[in-house]
């Protein structure tokens, strides 16, 4: 029997071909979708369980993993790290995953809870997965993550639990272990409550004093002033590095630069990483759990490639860095931070323009005008002594009479009476250092 072809049966036919064909391409748009889903879970099950050997086999050669720091990691970095131990999740889950396919490429975008295994609470993270088509498989080429705070796009008063309207004050003394004079200074503020933290020069001669404070006080509040500039003119401290290690941070004496200009000039990234990485260990070798980083002389907010070194080592010891949005120095790096880095809302300190007979009313005015906010005060506590008179001489700024004002402010009945009638919150850098 003869099919007839006229024009109602050539409709029909091709009505066919279509429905055919779209059910051809649904099974073909099914199973991709499938074999990304898996790909994509494999991945992230590989992470999970710490399977290197599966790692090896779902990355392409030429992967990366962009951290929200900036780190990037290699296949063989990440492959070493989960083989070495150095990354361990004990828990590692993914949710809200989008899944966009483009021929041999294919993006996955999605929300992941993870926790480290010596992490006492896990964290939140957005990613985004490149997978590209290599043969019949789907293979990992490139992995972004951006780690949030949930909040942390709120003022930093209310990330810290307080009203939007609050006015919350870190008291900060900078320098203890420079001199014995400063450290006694500052231990009695720490003491008495007039100040609320403190931060600590580790490579100077003092600091084993420190140390013994830090352990006799395990609730201060101590935080490391990194050093690596030495300006006093017959005074003068080195790296805790060794020199050998570490010879562009040192001038022809040995000693570190008297400036930042001449730090910045000289400098090597790999060396000042290792440097810091030092201070930092010496502390808590010796018992000083630091609370937050900051920089002698702001040497490291001075170019962003030295900023980037700071940055990276401070997340990876989960410790806050002194910033704040109103300085100018500290403006230029903050597109450099992550969206969680908790950033206090401004930071004051005397200048030269402070003649000394208004050294308490400069803090008195400073408290009466404070916005809602996070703000830090940060000064300098010393007697003015024979002591601090022979390692500051030749240099009225920051000198013993300048220490010595900052000692009589700090305790003025004016000034404490100022913070309570301004109903100043005081807080301390270990408050911040509980949102990382």
């Amino acid at each position: 029997m003869r099919l007839r072809s006229g024009p109602g049966s050539m409709v029909r036919a091709a009505a066919i071909l279509v429905v055919a064909s779209l059910a051809s391409a649904g099974v073909c748009l099914a199973d991709s979708h499938a074999e990304l889903l898996r790909a994509h879970e494999a991945f992230h099950a590989a992470l999970r369980d710490a399977d290197s050997p599966a790692l090896l086999r779902l990355l392409d050669e030429h992967f990366t993993w962009t951290h929200t720091d900036g780190l990037v990691q290699s296949k063989s970095d990440l492959v070493a790290n989960v083989r070495d131990g150095k990354l361990r999740y004990v828990e590692l889950k993914t949710d809200q995953q989008s899944f966009n396919e483009y021929g041999k490429a294919a993006v996955v975008t999605g929300h992941s809870t993870r926790r480290y295994s010596d992490a006492a609470k896990p964290f939140e993270l957005r990613y985004t997965l490149t997978l590209v088509k290599s043969g019949r498989d789907w293979k990992v080429a490139a992995y972004h993550t951006t780690v949030f705070t949930p909040g942390a796009g709120q003022p930093l008063q209310v990330r810290l639990g307080y009203p939007a309207t609050a006015k919350l004050l870190i008291l900060n003394a900078d320098d203890l272990a420079v001199t014995h004079s400063e450290n006694i200074a500052s231990f009695a503020a720490l003491d008495q409550k007039l100040i609320t933290s403190a931060t600590v020069m580790v490579p100077c001669p003092w600091f084993t004093e420190v140390a013994a404070y830090a352990k006799a006080h395990p609730e201060a509040d101590l935080g490391l002033h990194l050093t690596l500039t030495s300006e006093w003119q017959t005074f003068r401290w080195g790296p805790i590095a060794s020199r050998a290690l570490v010879p562009s941070l040192v001038g022809p004496d040995g000693y570190f630069y008297a400036s930042v200009g001449d730090l910045v000039k000289h400098a090597k990234l790999d060396e000042v990483e290792m440097e810091i990485r030092a201070q930092i260990e010496r502390a808590k070798s010796m018992g000083l759990e630091p609370s937050h980083l900051d920089a002698h002389m702001h040497s490291l907010y001075n170019s962003p490639e030295l900023f980037g070194v700071f940055l990276k080592v401070a997340h990876e010891y989960k410790l806050p860095i002194r910033g704040a949005r109103n300085e100018k120095i500290f403006q230029g790096v903050l597109p450099l931070m992550a969206p969680n880095d908790p950033v206090p809302d401004a930071i004051f300190s005397p200048g030269e323009n402070v003649p000394a007979s208004g050294w308490t009313d400069y803090y008195v005015n400073l408290v009466k005008n404070l916005q809602p906010g996070v703000t830090e005060i940060f000064v300098h506590l010393a007697h003015d002594d024979a002591e601090t008179q022979a390692v500051t001489v030749n240099h009225p700024d920051w000198g013993a009479a300048w220490r010595q004002r900052e000692v009589e402010a700090m305790s003025s009945p004016a000034f404490r009476k100022s913070l309570e009638e301004n109903q100043i919150i005081l807080i301390g850098w270990r408050d911040i250092k509980k949102l990382l």
